[in-house]
């Protein structure tokens, strides 16, 4: 059995963005964090955390529209809140339908997508594709139950997630940055 994957990684995003992300991996799963900068101002930071199958289990997200946190439920369903700023209050999630297979990307997010396509490494080979339900954090601030969102695998290391820009992973599931590079997260 190989060593748990624990990296941090820098790059450039699709957009021109600043991506600094790392993945800790640990009993119950892998730990997924992002910064993404225009200039010196944050874009988004997230936390997204996924079992050891790969499955979405939690959601903190911090951007200029507000606080999201979001889980799915034993019940099948997803759960959690937005807090924004300027609203009268908080806007609650509760009872979405979310199947342990559903994906579940943040819009603007590598890492989001990196996380999506992990678990699907082995089921969708190169020149074919999948399509699945799952939830979107739009960056214009809603949360999108979509029926059908389209996995591509273009290559080995290639994939395209809902007719997007296509994006690159490695062969342990981390992403491939413009001008990137990674580092052990631990001293060796």
């Amino acid at each position: 059995m190989s060593a748990p994957t624990r990296v941090a990684g820098q790059g450039v995003g699709h957009d021109g963005s600043d991506v600094t992300w790392t993945v800790a991996e640990g009993r119950k799963g892998r730990r997924w964090r992002e910064v993404i900068c225009v200039g010196s101002a944050v874009v988004h930071a997230l936390l997204l955390e996924t079992d050891g199958h790969g499955r979405f289990t939690h959601l903190e997200l911090a951007r200029v529209d507000g606080l999201w946190t979001l889980h799915p439920e034993p019940d099948r369903t997803l759960h959690g809140n937005h807090v924004g700023r300027g609203e009268g209050g908080i806007r609650h999630f509760v009872g979405l339908s979310f199947e342990h297979e559903d994906v579940f990307i943040v819009e603007g997010s590598p890492i989001s997508l990196a996380a999506a396509v992990y678990p699907r490494r082995a089921s969708i080979i190169g020149g074919s594709s999948e399509d699945v339900p799952g939830v979107v954090v739009r960056v214009a601030g809603e949360l999108d139950q979509v029926d059908s969102i389209h996995i591509e695998r273009l290559s080995a290391t290639r994939w395209r997630v809902a007719d997007g820009t296509p994006f690159e992973v490695d062969e342990t599931g981390l992403p491939v940055l413009q001008g990137g590079q990674t580092r052990p997260l631990e001293l060796g």
